[in-house]
């Protein structure tokens, strides 16, 4: 009798919290090569049928427009490039699949309007995100993470190994993570001191693109939080974050790696060499997208296609194609890969995009929880980002959740 109370009450748990949860597994998986695609794809059937079962949810709730007018932002020009895509097929399957990131925010949104789901979703995020800031820490201190990964010099990879993942997801989720350990512990300051270790392994990561996202991230949520505190909570929050930068200029000098990163970094205009160093010899790379964009500059070459077009358009000493290789998959700059892959049209798309999360930030700055979570989509979406393909599977899921989060968490300072 009692394991059939405790099945049942599992059960009931189940149904009441599975929603937000899969969001969470989602995250969690990003550590795994391709797994979160699973949580994913189940958030976007269920989305589907519930589209399909009463499809005025699109239109009738405000926050699953604002979800469609984003998502036609930059799905539309995507379509339009597939009239002259380089190869037609790698560029339909991205298309044609791209639309499933719209109904899994949808899912997300109803399902983070019910009570209590948004904020344990945010708890989940915090724990996951420390989790794996601890990982990290065991890794650089030992040797090995709690999985067996091994420390490798160039980066901490903690549970993301072998890919150097870690300090790019991280960073995107510092404002989530601050400000969820702020709510939790009634706004106590000293809840800003855990973005010392978040910065540090950050840092460690080894990613430069991890470190210019956790800058955007920090100036567009920080100072807007700044100016909600009192007074003395705003003076001991300044004690705080020089306490913070000591301790990251003191990695910076005693670590080499990374006092190598950041000399390369700074040097990046003093010669072409140094320009190369500093960029990890991603200026053939942007040569060639150059080259592709100036003969497909109205609706590009087609998402996914940049590697298919890369030799026909690089210089013959192209690093990239020398030995037999056969170019990048991408142009390792979002901008980039954006007018490359999808003209002229992409670009206009993009800019709407980008311009309406800003909105959406500046509507939500009195309340921090909005500010927070809109803060991590400019960094991810931010168009200098040098990391991941922004048509990809791993980061677009990564984007598309988040964005759904974003807004809903506007939805709810707006009380919908």
């Amino acid at each position: 009798m009692t394991a059939l109370i405790n099945t049942t009450a599992a059960g009931r748990f189940l149904i009441n919290n599975y929603g937000w949860a899969l969001v969470a597994s989602a995250l969690l998986l990003l550590s795994t090569a391709t797994l979160s695609l699973v949580p994913l794809g189940i958030m976007a059937a269920v989305g589907i049928y519930r589209v399909g079962r009463n499809p005025g949810v699109i239109y009738k709730d405000k926050s699953s427009r604002a979800l469609l007018l984003l998502f036609l932002c930059l799905w539309l020009p995507q379509l339009i490039s597939l009239v002259d895509a380089v190869n037609l097929a790698r560029s339909a399957k991205t298309v044609l699949s791209y639309p499933l990131y719209l109904f899994c925010g949808i899912f997300i949104i109803l399902e983070l309007a019910k009570p209590g789901n948004f904020s344990r979703l945010s708890l989940a995020f915090l724990v996951i995100a420390t989790a794996w800031c601890i990982d990290a820490f065991i890794q650089y201190a030992t040797g090995v993470n709690l999985f067996g990964y091994p420390y490798e010099s160039g980066g901490l990879s903690g549970m993301f190994y072998p890919k150097l993942r870690l300090g790019i997801v991280l960073a995107v989720l510092v404002p989530i993570v601050l400000e969820t350990l702020r709510k939790t512990n009634k706004e106590n300051v000293l809840s800003w001191l855990i973005l010392a270790p978040f910065v540090v392994v950050v840092l460690l990561s080894g990613r430069r693109s991890a470190w210019i996202m956790l800058v955007l991230g920090l100036l567009a949520y920080v100072p807007l939080v700044f100016l909600t505190l009192s007074r003395n909570t705003k003076y001991i929050l300044l004690v705080a974050v020089c306490i913070v930068s000591l301790l990251v200029a003191y990695v910076c000098v005693k670590n080499p790696e990374i006092n190598r990163r950041v000399i390369l970094l700074t040097g990046i205009f003093s010669s072409a060499q140094q320009a190369e160093w500093a960029t990890s010899n991603r200026t053939p790379v942007w040569d060639t997208a150059y080259n592709m964009l100036e003969d497909n500059w109205i609706n590009g070459v087609g998402p996914r296609s940049f590697r298919y077009g890369y030799k026909a358009y690089a210089d013959e000493d192209n690093l990239f194609i020398q030995q037999g290789r056969t170019g990048q998959t991408h142009p390792h700059l979002v901008f980039l890969e954006i007018a490359v892959e999808t003209g002229v049209t992409g670009i206009a798309g993009f800019i709407l995009f980008y311009f309406t999360v800003l909105r959406f930030w500046w509507r939500g700055r009195r309340d921090t929880g909005a500010v927070a979570w809109t803060s991590s989509v400019l960094a991810a979406a931010f168009p200098l980002n040098a990391h991941m393909a922004f048509y990809g599977s791993y980061w677009g899921g990564f984007l598309w959740l988040l964005i759904a989060c974003a807004i809903s968490a506007a939805s709810a300072r707006q009380g919908e």
